[in-house]
């Protein structure tokens, strides 16, 4: 990989996309809702973690009894939340309930319970690290019980955003979830533009590659519009999802997929080619919207 003029350059001329989507509603009908995702071809079936919902392990459970072959994943596991052998008890056992099916994306957390009001940004972060080593540790370790059935372990995924979060995940994530926004204290999101989430990628890629590896490469989708008019769509968004952008940059972001089902297979096709994306997670909100392009997607796929 290199980098010129801004855009990343990338060798693969033919990419396996995977999709999946996440399910983020408190009161969610978790096997249906996993059902519909297998029959239109999502590749995995998520759960968030938060306090108020339902908790994300016994959700992918009941999740996988309902399907055969989708995948399942926390996206992602507030980790300030946890106590890592705690977690670690979870995801081995959870990965034996569904069949070896299991994915764990980890975050240091934005919000957090009342006994840990008191962590800083910088107290959740480093908690995330060593959370990443207990769970790397531990779930390759035969003597470890439960013994997870993925081998050596689950695949790992780290949402990163800020500079520490983007070395650890560099370093040791098997997929590196790119935020794609900033996070500020207590909930919501702000939108990174494309030049800095381009950076963000660059310097992921760059690590990685210097420590001989190539971790996927996945970005969390929060807005999706289909639409026969796409520049008129992005100007009528813009104020409500990102008024400190360009309309120009909103159409460039990967986080926000907008146009016909062909426009949105195009701006994801782009996205590989500038950002190396070959993962994306979307809302369960858009389920149907953009299961049309999952086939646009799949030429060349092995089956």
């Amino acid at each position: 990989m290199t980098a010129g003029g801004g855009r990343l350059v990338t060798a693969d001329r033919d990419p396996v996309f995977r999709f999946g989507v996440s399910q983020i509603v408190q009161d969610a009908d978790w096997p249906e809702t996993a059902r519909e995702a297998e029959r239109l071809g999502y590749d995995t079936f998520a759960t968030t973690d938060h306090l108020g919902m339902t908790a994300p392990f016994p959700s992918l459970v009941a999740a996988a009894a309902a399907t055969e072959r989708i995948g399942l994943a926390t996206y992602l596991t507030n980790t300030s939340l946890w106590d890592p052998e705690v977690l670690a008890r979870e995801v081995a056992g959870t990965d034996r309930l569904t069949g070896g099916r299991l994915a764990v994306g980890l975050h240091a957390g934005q919000t957090g319970s009342t006994a840990t009001a008191s962590l800083t940004a910088r107290d959740k972060r480093k908690h995330l690290a060593e959370t990443v080593d207990v769970l790397d540790r531990l779930l390759r370790d035969p003597a470890h019980l439960p013994r997870p059935l993925s081998s050596p372990r689950p695949r790992l995924m780290i949402g990163a955003g800020e500079p520490e979060e983007l070395e650890l995940a560099a370093r040791r994530a098997d997929t590196v979830c790119f935020l794609g926004a900033e996070l500020p204290p207590g909930g919501g999101f702000v939108l990174i533009g494309p030049d800095e989430f381009a950076a963000q990628v660059t310097t992921v890629r760059a690590r990685a590659a210097a420590l001989g590896r190539t971790p996927e490469l996945n970005t969390g989708v929060k807005k999706i519009v289909v639409t026969d008019d796409r520049r008129a769509a992005a100007e009528s968004l813009r104020p409500v999802v990102a008024p400190h952008l360009t309309t120009d940059q909103l159409l460039d972001l990967p986080a926000v997929l907008i146009g016909s089902h062909a426009e949105i297979a195009d701006q994801i096709r782009r996205g590989h080619e500038r950002y190396g994306l070959t993962s994306y997670m979307l809302l369960a909100a858009h389920l149907y919207d953009f299961a049309p392009v999952i086939p646009l997607l799949r030429k060349g796929r092995p089956s």
